[in-house]
């Protein structure tokens, strides 16, 4: 494990730029001071490696020196052939390239990999869409955040939050995430704190010839993860038990957003099922109970087993 570190910390190096202890703990899911250890090991081996101080400080190699570490991997040149996710690159406007890229990274193949690449690359399809068709273009403003983002450059922004409120202010860029089929800029705010805006909600966006100093321990990948880890943790949930009949429980393996199931079920002798289920509103919980009718039964809380009765007394109200 320690030798594989080391070669990935000499990776990270090489390509000339200066690294700091916590993005390479993060990197490799170590602590600093393990890195602090790995970087002593790499100097006495004879490596020359040094220490820059200061606020942008961080690990760097001798400018220049090079060890031949990069060869790829069959499994790593492989994957180099998984077909790109169309969507991305045509939100971007990047030049997808296709077949004729596809020829000339076959050609850099050693012949033997050359079949399994090709069978990689026609076996495997990547769709970022919805199953619906005319979804919307992702539209201008992503193609002044990309510019922001490669140039370094704040832009000024106005935003509607999932409340409805509107804001305005100056953001600095530092990434954009594709998450399904929704773009996300990940920036620092006016008040020099991360956050993530959701491209959707962006209502006009202005680059600035404006410059600023990008965070030498930023990193994206990183950043995300740990947001996303964030976002989920502090969603609101509402639990509430079911008795679910033998054929409608297999379908509650396919709730997707709208419900989590909270352990295993517990079957009783005519077969129905109780499960313990989360929500993130009543009003999910609702919608959710009465989409299944007479195939399920709330146990808990109370106050559920009220509101769907009233709900269902509106349905024959209506129909009356």
């Amino acid at each position: 494990m320690k030798a594989e570190r080391l070669i990935k910390i000499l990776l990270l190096l090489q390509h000339g730029q200066t690294v700091t202890t916590r993005r390479m703990a993060e990197e490799l899911e170590v602590s600093e001071r393990t890195i602090h250890r790995d970087m002593e090991s790499l100097s006495a081996a004879g490596l020359p490696i040094y220490a820059e101080k200061g606020r942008t400080g961080g690990w760097r190699l001798v400018d220049h020196w090079k060890q031949k570490l990069s060869w790829l991997k069959e499994q790593e040149m492989l994957a180099l052939f998984l077909p790109p996710a169309g969507k991305i690159i045509q939100d971007l406007h990047m030049d997808d390239g296709g077949e004729d890229r596809i020829q000339k990274l076959l050609l850099s193949l050693p012949e033997q990999s050359k079949k399994t690449a090709w069978n990689v690359w026609s076996r495997i399809y990547v769709d970022m869409g919805t199953w619906k068709d005319g979804q919307e273009e992702a539209g201008p403003e992503l193609d002044v955040l990309k510019k922001a983002v490669m140039e370094d450059r704040k832009v000024q922004m106005i935003y509607e939050k999932a409340d409805g409120t509107v804001t305005k202010g100056t953001i600095c860029p530092l990434g954009l995430i594709a998450k399904a089929n929704q773009w996300y800029v990940a920036a620092l705010n006016d008040k020099g704190e991360y956050r993530s805006y959701k491209h959707a909600r962006v209502k006009m966006v202005t680059g600035t010839e404006e410059t600023f100093e990008r965070p030498v321990d930023f990193h994206l990948a990183s950043y995300w993860e740990e947001s996303k880890k964030h976002f989920t943790r502090n969603l609101p949930t509402y639990a509430a038990t079911l008795r679910v009949s033998p054929e409608a429980y297999p379908r509650l393996r396919f709730t997707g957003r709208f419900a989590t199931l909270d352990g295993e079920g517990r079957a009783g002798a005519d077969g129905w099922v109780d499960q313990s289920l989360s929500f993130n509103t009543e009003e999910e919980a609702i919608g959710f109970v009465t989409g299944f009718g007479s195939q399920v039964k709330v146990i808990k809380p109370e106050a559920l087993i009220e509101k769907i009765k009233a709900r269902a007394q509106g349905i024959l109200d209506l129909y009356k």
